[in-house]
């Protein structure tokens, strides 16, 4: 199992050195074609109603939801056993990222589709670490994730309506002091909640309880 588990962030790992080689070269080439990362076909995201893990995940879905299922899929990518478990796991990302948010903020000079991509692409290798925490269901996710304003720097202006959904994740090594809060940005995109990107409470590694 370990050896397992080792392959896996070995596999994450690569997963992420690849991406940012995709983006730091296509970004100075200035092209905009159809690109293969990994023989993946860069797909053309859309932002529409979709179903997940038992939820309809639509205009009127909550942050917390959306994000229960990007952290859902993002395990599944993570302990995907094959490449096609893997490929439907970062589908389901896709259909949960902030595509037109995300392709306002490029400032790159990949095309949009490549953008999207680079972008999702890093999720997992970003925050696997912690996926064994990561909850299997909407029911015992929903009294863990704490939503929350978005922390901004001084002087930093709001870009549209956003917030952060936040998790404390225990350490894998079962360190007591080692947890950590995982944090999911999410924003509006065409009226429903959507993941920009995901990473770490640089100042904190408790969270304060939910109320109930």
């Amino acid at each position: 199992m370990i050896d397992l588990i080792d392959t896996r962030r070995s596999r994450c790992a690569a997963r992420l050195a690849a991406s940012v080689v995709f983006g730091l070269v296509l970004s100075g080439s200035g092209c905009s074609r159809d690109v293969r990362l990994a023989d993946k076909k860069v797909p053309t995201v859309t932002v529409r109603s979709v179903s997940h893990y038992g939820l309809t995940l639509d205009q009127n879905a909550t942050p917390e939801q959306v994000a229960f299922a990007a952290l859902r899929a993002i395990r599944e990518d993570f302990l995907a056993k094959n490449e096609a478990e893997r490929e439907a796991a970062l589908a389901k990302q896709f259909d949960l990222c902030a595509a037109e948010v995300l392709a306002e903020r490029n400032r790159t000079s990949l095309s949009r589709d490549e953008y999207i991509y680079s972008v999702v692409y890093r999720w997992t290798p970003t925050v696997s670490h912690y996926v064994g925490d990561f909850p299997a269901d909407w029911e015992s996710a929903e009294g863990r994730l704490v939503r929350r304003a978005v922390s901004r720097a001084k002087g930093e202006k709001e870009s549209g309506e956003e917030c952060e959904v936040a998790m404390q994740v225990a350490d894998p090594a079962g360190d007591p002091k080692a947890s950590v809060v995982l944090v999911v940005w999410l924003a509006k995109d065409g009226g429903f909640w959507r993941v920009l990107h995901l990473g770490f409470d640089p100042t904190t590694r408790t969270l304060t309880a939910k109320a109930p």
